[in-house]
């Protein structure tokens, strides 16, 4: 993986950067993986883990003034804040997550055509074939997850985009991951997924 910057977003160092959106809290306990869960389920996957607190930082989406939203990323994972949201990396560069909030379609296009231009910025091939939908929910809000397969510097890797609307904006996750690290990073990954929360 790469990222940590890029975009407004930073970028991971070590194997290469990735930009880096958004910081994600801790979530609440819920059962252990279950038994059809295995590298590539991503984000649909880690909504169910259960969770465990451990030192983070809250962000709100997309800035303190006009929050929509709230999600907490470890503070050992460096988290960086943007205009519209933050992003993180894992200490040894395995996983990059981002979360935004934008207010409209244009927005949403957007924000996934960076996302997509970051990949390739940092020779990822993704196929196409592979692209799965999965439909879920975090803390009771209705969540859609893209994932697609693919291959970086690293080897084989997994790549998802979810979509949760929350009133009429749009919090989008995006979570990057070298599979042979995925299940050691589960239970750091689900805590993040699950620490979003709209705004009271």
């Amino acid at each position: 993986m790469r990222p940590r910057g890029g975009g407004g977003r930073a970028p991971r160092s070590g194997r290469g950067t990735r930009p880096a959106p958004a910081e994600q809290p801790l979530p609440r306990t819920a059962p252990g993986p279950a038994p059809w869960l295995r590298p590539g389920f991503a984000i649909a996957a880690v909504a169910f883990l259960a969770t465990i607190s451990a030192e983070a930082k809250t962000f709100k989406l997309p800035n303190d003034d006009f929050a929509i939203a709230s999600i907490d990323l470890p503070d050992s994972w460096k988290p960086k804040e943007f205009d519209n949201g933050a992003s993180a990396q894992s200490p040894d560069d395995a996983v990059y997550i981002s979360v935004v909030a934008v207010g409209s379609d244009k927005g949403m296009n957007a924000e996934i055509d960076e996302t997509f231009e970051m990949i390739k910025s940092q020779n990822v091939t993704l196929d196409e074939s592979s692209k799965k939908e999965n439909k879920f929910k975090i803390n009771g809000m209705d969540a859609t997850e893209l994932l697609f397969q693919g291959k970086d510097e690293d080897g084989p890797t997994a790549i998802s985009i979810t979509f949760v609307p929350i009133k009429d904006k749009m919090i989008i996750f995006t979570y990057w991951v070298t599979t042979a690290k995925e299940k050691e990073h589960l239970g750091e990954v689900g805590k993040i997924v699950n620490s979003l929360k709209p705004a009271s």
